[in-house]
């Protein structure tokens, strides 16, 4: 239950923390096996794998914003967003498990077949993630609840990571049969499968708090509402600062994780020190999400976000300038941005429903589905742009093409240089961000008073 004060129960935020488990066992199958199964096991070019991805990535942004608007516009006895935890849960199970499904297509089928079945699954995921996301705004309006809220759901974020950089290479392995398709198809069930009941769960456990009718939804058409909140995001604002903090650094950062596999395979040349290089990945996310927690609620988000990403940055020139070309040569250096990043995504995600609270007192009417589909969108359109840019470079160094010098300078840029690049522009973009934390407090007690 919640108090007066706004404080949610420890079974509150482990409820909540399971649904983001689940949603990343998803978001992690996709960003860090997706591109690989396409062109290891579908036979897709690593240019029309990247093409597939940010098509998809561009069609899942599009619907981002409008699955935000259906969320807002939602009335029942179970609340706008709880309902699509319960109901999104199969499809986007049985989403997974067809875009890891090799059918024997070649050439253009194949791409099509790739772009359809990826198509479906970010469709999916939208429906439960949208809703999902805004939660944390709705669940509670107080500023310190919503950090640890979103350590809660960064702690098992991570542990759906790193349960899925574990489980899908290791299942694969186990029900490879005659092909490493088949493999690929069963794995990617049985996460499904696991993410399913996660959500069920999170439906269960989790509730919104009400919010009183004159501060919901306004009865306006559809597109009249959307267009109403996108007029008000040209205004500026914290908003639109954490936006275009998205949306560079997510252009640039996420190349060095997505990358990971292609750099044990073509750079070190042994792919049997993958498994444990992503669990070790994954157990550093797991462990660094309550130091950052307690950092913030020690100081501010935005110290949190300057520390980590300034940690990042470190790791990713140390990776980029790395002497000699080793497994534990590239893991120190890669361990210390893969700390640095945990801090990112702690802080970007309790930041941003703050600015729920922020544009409902400047603009008199409450958006959180909105905000928080449209982070989403420039989210996955940059992760797209990601993607191309990624095959522009692998095109160029011909990093597939096996070990040598051009496939190890190539690694060194998408992996060291780029994502080195979007942190520093990260960091640059929010060297002023003003929603603090006492700000914040004043205007949540004013919008209690209206």
């Amino acid at each position: 239950m919640e108090s007066k004060a706004g404080t949610l129960s420890l079974g509150r935020k482990f409820g909540y923390g399971l649904g983001d488990f689940g949603l990343n066992l998803h978001w992690q199958g996709m960003g860090l096996f997706l591109t690989f199964f396409q062109t290891e096991i579908m036979g897709l070019s690593p240019v029309w794998a990247g093409v597939t991805f940010f098509v998809a990535a561009l069609w899942d942004g599009i619907t981002d914003p409008i699955m935000g608007l259906i969320a807002d516009r939602t009335r029942g006895r179970w609340g706008s967003h709880r309902p699509y935890l319960l109901f999104g849960a199969v499809p986007l199970a049985a989403s997974l498990a067809l875009a890891f499904t090799a059918p024997g297509f070649t050439g253009p089928a194949a791409v099509m077949y790739g772009l359809a079945t990826h198509m479906l699954l970010r469709t999916t995921y939208t429906v439960v993630a949208i809703p999902y996301s805004s939660l944390s705004a709705r669940m509670t309006s107080n500023a310190d609840e919503r950090t640890s809220l979103t350590g809660w759901r960064m702690q098992f974020a991570f542990l759906g990571g790193a349960a899925v950089s574990w489980m899908m290479p290791v299942l694969a392995k186990q029900f490879a049969g005659l092909d490493g398709a088949q493999g690929y198809a069963v794995a990617a069930s049985i996460i499904g499968a696991v993410s399913a009941v996660a959500f069920v769960l999170c439906f269960l456990i989790v509730r919104e708090q009400p919010v009183a009718a004159s501060r919901m939804a306004r009865n306006e058409g559809f597109w009249d509402d959307l267009k109403g909140f996108l007029s008000l995001v040209r205004r500026g604002g914290p908003t639109v600062q954490l936006y275009l903090c998205i949306l560079i650094s997510q252009i640039m950062v996420p190349l060095q994780a997505r990358n990971y596999l292609y750099f044990f395979k073509y750079g070190i040349g042994d792919m049997s020190q993958a498994d444990q290089a992503m669990a070790l990945f994954g157990a550093i996310n797991v462990l660094c999400v309550p130091l950052w927690v307690w950092l913030i609620r020690r100081t501010e988000k935005l110290t949190g976000f300057m520390v980590g990403g300034t940690l990042f940055a470190i790791g990713s020139l140390g990776f980029a300038l790395m002497p000699e070309w080793s497994y534990w040569g590239a893991f120190i250096p890669l361990a210390v941005a893969c700390a640095g990043h945990t801090a990112y995504a702690v802080c970007i995600w309790a930041m941003l429903p703050d600015t729920v609270d922020w544009s409902e007192w400047r603009f008199r009417r409450r958006d959180e589905g909105k905000i928080f589909g449209l982070a989403a969108f420039l989210q996955k359109a940059a992760l797209g742009l990601s993607g191309l840019l990624m095959a522009a470079v692998f095109h160029g160094f011909d990093v597939t093409k096996g070990q040598g010098e051009a496939s190890e300078t190539g690694l060194r840029v998408v992996m060291g240089i780029i994502p080195l690049a979007g942190i520093l522009a990260a960091m640059f973009i929010m060297r002023n961000y003003r929603l603090d934390l006492r700000r914040h407090a004043g205007i949540v007690e004013r919008l209690g008073r209206r």
